[in-house]
């Protein structure tokens, strides 16, 4: 019997099996490509909400150890897929450059605002001063979990499959799938969750984002993010993603014309050179009403567990919170009541 399966292969599974992989517990993975959002996210590891200049929920408790966790990947693989890049959000007025210089002498914000104004030397709108967010990561989440499958398919872990919720046995003390047995299922399937019938009453709603992929030679902005409505990533070779949007129609992973001529024409008023568009992408966010994410066990089977909800900010949070399930898991320690499942639990029936 092993100890855990693991369902869903985005932000939130990888951060699972990772955790269950430090603490030497033995587990499998199955995973089919339905749901793409953390394939095509941004990866922009940000604390601060620079609409209105206010920390991220817990960001400067969950910041160092994302940092911390994001950067074992590195050294296990000699690969980087995660690095160190500053943001600079363009002032959209002056209203907003002063909103800034107030944002950055809060003492929650200082660690991560630099006070300091400043001109880019690069093809964006003349009017636009910027100011830098510090300590600001990027991680290149879609190779890095492709890799993760990679290393997990050799050691015969990893199952490209669709999960069959009809093939679940439960008995006193393990729970069988398909001839193999397991002391508990953990669910990470994001937007996926509406389909599970023992977790789809959770009230966890579907949030598309679409990106823009395009090229451009004259930008010259490859080691650093912009932020205007919206953020230029680079992705390197000149080739920068820009995005995303939010939606609540047409909920699934196909870019739609709306989106790209609306990203195309914000993209046109925040950079004055050339691009080209090569190609657009979309996910849905799987996003709960209270904003903040779902870990626990199930009110009635308790060998079933959840890790879902994590919207635009699963880069930060999934580190964290995965851990704290985990740890849950095995070692029966406290789930935070912020993010536990049981506040919704009025809900089961």
């Amino acid at each position: 019997m092993k100890d855990a399966l693991v369902i869903g292969f985005g932000i939130a599974g990888l951060s699972v099996s990772k955790h269950l992989e430090f603490k030497n517990k033995s587990f499998d993975i199955i995973a089919d490509d339905s749901q793409q959002s953390s394939k095509v996210a941004g990866g922009v590891l940000n604390p601060v909400a620079l609409k209105r200049y206010n920390l991220a929920w817990k960001a400067d408790h969950l910041m160092p150890e994302a940092i911390s966790f994001y950067s074992t990947f590195n050294t296990e693989s000699q690969v980087n897929h995660f690095d160190q890049i500053p943001v600079f959000k363009l002032f959209s007025s002056i209203e907003d450059q002063n909103n800034w210089s107030v944002a950055s002498d809060q003492p929650k914000l200082e660690p991560f605002l630099n006070p300091e104004i400043q001109s880019l030397d690069l093809p964006v709108y003349p009017n636009f001063k910027a100011g830098e967010v510090q300590q600001t990561h990027l991680l290149e989440l879609k190779p890095l979990i492709e890799a993760q499958i990679s290393n997990y398919k050799a050691t015969h872990q990893f199952s490209s499959d669709s999960f069959d919720y009809n093939k679940v046995e439960f008995e006193a003390d393990q729970i069988k799938y398909k001839g193999n047995s397991y002391r508990v299922l953990i669910f990470c399937e994001g937007f996926g969750i509406a389909e599970n019938p023992f977790f789809n009453w959770l009230p966890v709603y579907g949030n598309k984002g679409e990106y823009l992929i395009f090229k451009s030679k004259d930008l010259k902005a490859n080691e650093l993010i912009l932020k205007s409505r919206h953020f230029i990533i680079p992705l390197g070779d000149d080739v920068y993603k820009y995005g995303a949007t939010y939606s609540r129609d047409q909920l699934n992973d196909l870019p739609t014309e709306e989106a790209r001529a609306d990203l195309k024409t914000k993209l046109s008023e925040m950079i004055t050179c050339d691009f080209e568009v090569v190609d657009q992408l979309a996910g849905v966010r799987p996003t709960v009403k209270d904003r903040k994410p779902i870990l626990g066990p199930h009110p009635e089977h308790d060998q079933l567990f959840v890790l879902n909800g994590f919207g635009s900010r699963g880069v930060m949070a999934a580190p964290q919170l995965s851990r704290m399930l985990v740890d849950h898991i095995f070692e029966g320690k406290a789930i935070d009541e912020e993010v536990s499942i049981s506040r919704f639990s009025k809900l089961y029936s």
